[in-house]
Order: C-alpha cells, then structure tokens, then sequence
C-alpha cells in the first residue's frame, strides 16, 4: 500500500487558479474507512455527511482544473487502500440533455460532477434517436437523465426488508423507507417513502424488481414522479432491450413510460442495477396523458391488462354483459370514480362489445374506430410489438398493457364522449429474447391464433380491414425507414453496451445466494454476445433482430408510402 502526504492546500504553478471541488459517489468497506482524491502525487480527504453519504467532498483552495485526478479510498490513517486504475480530466462544462432542468446544464464550472468510485464514464454523448412521429413525451424531469447513471440509496428497517425479499408473493403491504437519489450534479433526499416488491413473474427471481412511491400530501416529492418501478430486467441478459424500446416508442410518438438506468443499495449493501421507469398509475396519467395537468377536470376509466396463464387473457373478447365473467385479475379496474363501484366494467364492456358486433367487411373502418380509440396510438403500438418480436403483449399473449379512457378526447365524432388510448408497459422480452423464434415471420401469421384467444383488435382492425390495415402497413413501412434500421439505431445501441457494461457486471457480481428464486446466471460474456448474437435462452441478438426483420418488412406490405416513394429500405450502416 502506498501512502502519501496530505496538504489541506495544494500549490500549482499554472496561473489558472480557483477554488475546485470534487465529488465522487462511494462506498467503504468499514466505518474507517474514506475517500480522498490524488492530484499529482498529493492526496487530500474528502468528507461526506448524513444528508449527502454516499457523496464525499472537498474544497482545494487555489488550486487549478487543469491537473488530472484520480479517486481513492482511504484507511483510517490515511492510506491508500485502492486507487482507480485511470485519470480523470477535468470536465470544463456538464452535457446538456433534455431529463434535466438545471441551470448550469452546458456552462463551465469549478465543480466535478458527482463522479461514481471506480466508473470512468460519468456522462454518455447518447447518438440521437431519429423521431418519426410527433414527439409526446411528457416534460423533463431529472428522474430520467438517460445520459447517465444515478446511485439510489435507500435506509431501511433491515429486517422488515429481508423479511419482504424473503416472501415476495405474500409480502404486498409496502415498507417505509429514506430515500437518497445522486446523479452528476444534485443529491435528492426523501424521508419516509414507502417501497414495495413490484412485477409479477419477475418475483419468481432472487434479484426483485421495487416501487418507491411518494407521498405529496407528507410534501413528498421526486421530480414530478410520485411512484417509480426498478425493473431487474432478469429475463434479459444485456438489460439494454426495454430501454430500446421505449426509445423507439417515443420515436413513433407513442404515450409511454419515461426510462434511465440507476444502480441501487440497501442499507448501504449493493444491491443491483435496475431501469427505472414511470409507474403507470394516476400521477402517470395526468403527467403523460394529460400533459402535465395536476388536475383534470375528469378522469377516465383505467385498466390494466395481464394474462396470468396462456389461457387466461386479457384479448378483449366479449363474453357477456356481466362482469363476474371477466377474472379481475385479468381485467384490474382501477377506479377513478367513472364507473359505479359494483359495476367497474361499465365503459369497458361497452367497448367490447362494440368490437364484437363490429363487421371488419365493412368500409370506413378508420372513421368507425377512431370515434371510439386512438386509432393511431394503438396501430403504432401493435406495429412495434410485431417490429420488436414483444410476445408479452396484447398481440402474442393478450398483456401488459393498459386501456385508458380519456375524456379530454372527446370530439364531435365521439360515441360515448370520449376515446381509449393504449398504454403498453413491460418490454424486456423483446428483439429475440422470448417465444417468437424466427424474425422472418411476416406479420400475417405473426402469433398464434387460437380460437379461444383471439385479440380481435389486431384480427379484426389490422387483418381483416382493408381500410385499417393500409395505414397499418404504411405505417410498418414508415417506422422501418424512420428509425427501426441498423443506421438509425445501433449507434445508440452500441453507446448503452459501453455505457452500461461496468455496472451489468458489477451487477451480475452480487452474492444474492441467500434468496430463494431463480437465477439464470447471465455473465457479462452473455451480456455482449445477446446484442450480437443467440445465448442460452436467448433465440437471437438484438441488432440481428433489427436488421432482419427491417429488411423483411418491404417484402410483406402491398401498400406503398403516402409520400410516394419506393417501399425499397436500405438497412445497412
């Protein structure tokens, strides 16, 4: 071990003098132990509190941006225990990005971000994602600064915790927790939230998926997102492909959970690297359906939609006019005060049937549907549940999805005054990771067709109407050229492996051997080759994924683009 004098003020010759502080998020093997940084030799200690831990500071008087760094963790007596392997420089201004609301976004400063121990990327230059349709997205929050990757870190009654992980299924009642959130520049502390085990296969797993939800009537608050979802990602081995689908569903304009990855620690133990995302629940509604509007003059019906057994689906078929024949599990109201609380399936029901009395012979299909659903919404979320081989959603399984009733939609044409709009959720299994095994499947055959399962929203809308399924097709041929290609989107997928490789295999490196549940021992080997490649359990790799079923798509469709222009794509780089 190396140890080194230590200066409280540190004396430079350069004449670009200043007072510095750095930062680096970090956490030591003992109470004893430190942080310190090394500037040319010379170490000084870094300090943290109990409002910023695991954030560790200091000022250097008069000392200059010029000089590299490097973090390092400290003994008791000041000895260096272990240094980064690199060199940091000093960063002359912060990236700007559109997840982030602070005012010193792209200007210079004497202030290191807040630097992660041992990551030497703490900002990604993310290739742009080209945007095809209107872009809905919701206004920007700091949750979801996807060019970087935060450090959660939560307090917890430690047995009432392992108590919850212990007992994922029969632990539903929420826990109190305090709750710190560190990106780059702000340290974000909430007290007395409440966490709870999330997801519903993804309990199976010993690494759980969590919700942190915030309570505003306790002044509770993170960034405009009462709740948000850690989701494992266990089914995935690169824990990239959620993340690409949403980017592509803001692409294509569709009204979706917002995403960044976080890395997250318990009772300062580690715990895992997660995708947070949005919880779709009330607060989700007015920030990304209703634009932002803390309170609506309405709110609508709201469904969510699972298939908890292959026969047991949330398809929307019409079976009758009483709700005991619909399961609740499948079928979830979440009543917003729309429909009487004995008959929660009023709206719905009506829906329903309108689609089982609907003749798809008939013409006009476009204008019948779009009195009644955002027609447009729900072709451009069915085209990228084919595009991206999601046999987890409506169209494969009948699920994760949600049907909103949005009464703000209510126009002239509106038969029941207002329209539905679909709210999918649940991506992991997507771009070859699931059930569809052969990417040149035209859409025609795509997903089996049983008779008792049919999702006549996609048979009767897309398959069988002429009028609905030339826009779907010309929409499939839209998406394709806009963004679903190897030129638009592996850069950004080749920027996620390197940004996020350090963390999935700190991640894949934690002893979670005392928690019953399945693990399927993903390695970072797994990690790399599932974007190139098939692994076990995975068919094949995401960007194989893309560029086949890209180069597929012109040979499908009969209808040419609006514009005119030839259906021929070019899919190579």
């Amino acid at each position: 071990m190396k140890t080194y004098q230590f200066f409280s003020i540190l004396s430079f010759t350069s004449i670009a003098f200043a007072d510095v502080t750095y930062n680096v998020v970090g956490y030591p093997d003992s109470i004893t132990e430190s942080f310190g940084v090394l500037i040319e030799g010379k170490v000084t200690r870094l300090s943290t509190s109990n409002v910023t831990f695991p954030l560790w500071s200091t000022m250097i008087p008069m000392t200059t941006t010029s000089s590299s760094y490097k973090f390092v963790k400290l003994s008791d007596n000041g000895t260096i225990i272990h240094e980064e392997s690199f060199l940091r420089a000093f960063q002359s201004s912060i990236p700007n990005s559109r997840s982030d609301n602070n005012d010193n976004k792209g200007v210079a400063s004497t202030t290191t971000p807040n630097e992660f121990f041992e990551r030497q990327m703490t900002w990604s230059q993310l290739p742009n994602v080209p945007q095809v349709y209107e872009d809905v997205r919701p206004r920007a929050s700091a949750a979801f600064d996807e060019t970087q990757i935060a450090t959660i870190h939560v307090n917890t009654d430690p047995v009432k915790f392992s108590a919850m992980v212990a007992d994922p299924w029969g632990h539903t009642e929420p826990i109190s927790a305090d709750f710190r959130f560190i990106n780059s520049h702000l340290v974000h502390n909430v007290m007395g939230i409440s966490m709870k085990i999330s997801g519903k296969s993804s309990r199976n797993f010993r690494k759980q998926s969590f919700t942190f939800i915030f309570d505003s009537m306790k002044n509770q608050a993170f960034f405009e997102r009462p709740s948000i979802k850690l989701c494992a990602e266990g089914y995935d081995p690169t824990m990239i492909r959620e993340k690409l689908y949403i980017d592509i569903l803001n692409s294509i304009g569709v009204r979706t959970q917002q995403s960044a990855w976080t890395r997250l620690y318990v009772n300062n133990k580690p715990y895992g690297f997660y995708l947070m995302v949005d919880e779709i629940d009330v607060s989700f509604l007015r920030e990304t359906m209703h634009h932002g509007d803390s309170q609506p003059s309405t709110l609508g019906s709201f469904y969510q939609m699972a298939s908890p057994k292959i026969d047991i689906q949330a398809d929307l078929q019409y079976i009758g006019s009483s709700p005991a024949d619909y399961p609740e599990e499948v079928y979830t109201n979440i009543n917003l005060g729309s429909n009487p609380p004995d008959a929660p399936m009023t709206q719905l029901l009506r829906f329903m049937k309108d689609l089982e009395d609907y003749d798809s012979r008939e013409p006009n299909g476009t204008v019948y549907w779009k009195n009644r659903l955002d027609l447009e919404g729900f072709l451009r979320n069915m085209a990228l549940e084919f595009l991206g081989g999601s046999w987890d959603g409506y169209w494969w399984v009948g699920s994760n999805y949600f049907l909103y009733f949005n009464p703000t939609l209510a126009d002239s044409t509106s038969v029941d005054e207002g329209k539905w709009q679909w709210i999918p959720t649940d991506f992991d299994s997507t771009f070859g990771n699931g059930r569809p095994t052969d990417v040149q499947t035209t859409y025609q055959e795509y997903a089996p067709r049983l008779v008792k399962h049919d999702h006549p929203l996609v048979t009767k809308l897309i398959l069988e109407n002429n009028d609905i399924n030339t826009r779907f097709e010309q929409m499939l041929l839209e998406i394709v050229r806009g963004v679903f290609n190897p030129a638009a989107i592996f850069p950004r997928i080749d920027m996620y492996e390197k940004m996020i490789a350090m963390d999935v295999e700190w991640d894949r490196s934690i002893d979670r051997s005392q928690v019953e549940g399945k693990d399927l021992q993903y390695t970072i080997k797994d990690f790399h080759d599932s974007i190139v490649t098939e692994v076990t359990g995975v068919n094949i790799g995401i960007k194989p994924w893309i560029e086949q079923r890209a180069k597929n798509i012109p040979n499908q469709v009969l209808t040419p683009l609006q514009d005119g222009s030839a259906r021929n794509i070019d899919v190579s780089m």
